[in-house]
């Protein structure tokens, strides 16, 4: 081999050197730009993963139905029957306090007397009872006091409380109406019972003197604080 000949040899020997490191140069480039790629993939992968939790949500609400709708509306419905259990005239005594200092005021004082909770609302009915058991008309304007009726939850043995009053009159009067006792009607009941009319010595009264103008009635409260009439 001659001299030009090994030049030759040499200068295309280098050439094919230096190609091969550009080549190099290029995949390891490629290699870089994998994991923005691969990142890429990542990301994509947690983003299908809350769309199947997305689905598993609507699997959740699925669960939560049964658990939030059918046994909480059952308890709801089954604690409003027990509040709107009204008190009938069998579970219920009326006592009636007279006043002694404030003649022709009184407290009347509902007791549960059954074995069941139960829920009264607004004003009692009354009438006059004569000495011979017999009922006379007595007239009867409720009144708001000492503010708009409540409803009442009572459990046995616990009272509900209103006032009374009326214009006490002369028995020679010949419109005054004397009474032997009072007879009560409960709130949306269409049966009576007796009241037992209460003197301050706390014994039975079976005398009353009540005006034409009839007895004032407030209405039922939870508490016996303020339910006296005024005047």
């Amino acid at each position: 081999m001659n001299r030009r000949t090994s030049q030759v040899a040499v200068v295309a020997a280098a050439t094919a050197l230096l190609a091969l490191a550009a080549t190099g140069c290029s995949s390891s480039g490629g290699s870089q730009a994998a994991p923005p790629s691969a990142a890429a993939g990542s990301a994509g992968t947690p983003a299908a993963s809350a769309a199947g939790t997305g689905a598993g949500g609507g699997s959740a609400s699925t669960a939560s139905t049964p658990a939030g709708g059918g046994s909480a509306q059952s308890s709801g419905a089954q604690a409003g029957g027990a509040a709107g259990d009204r008190c009938h005239t069998a579970d219920l005594k009326a006592d009636i306090q007279l006043q002694g200092d404030r003649p022709g005021n009184a407290m009347l004082m509902l007791v549960n007397r059954g074995t069941r909770t139960c829920t009264v609302y607004g004003y009692p009915g009354l009438g006059g009872l004569l000495a011979d058991n017999s009922r006379v008309e007595l007239p009867t304007n409720r009144v708001p006091n000492p503010g708009q009726p409540s409803s009442i939850s009572l459990k046995p043995g616990t009272t509900a409380f209103a006032g009374l009053a009326w214009a006490p009159c002369s028995k020679s009067d010949v419109d005054c109406k004397v009474l032997a006792g009072l007879e009560l009607t409960p709130p949306d009941e269409t049966t009576q019972l007796i009241a037992t009319v209460l003197g301050t010595d706390a014994k039975p009264v079976n005398a009353l003197t009540v005006s034409k103008a009839g007895i004032r009635v407030g209405s039922l409260q939870p508490a016996s604080q303020g339910v006296l009439f005024s005047s």
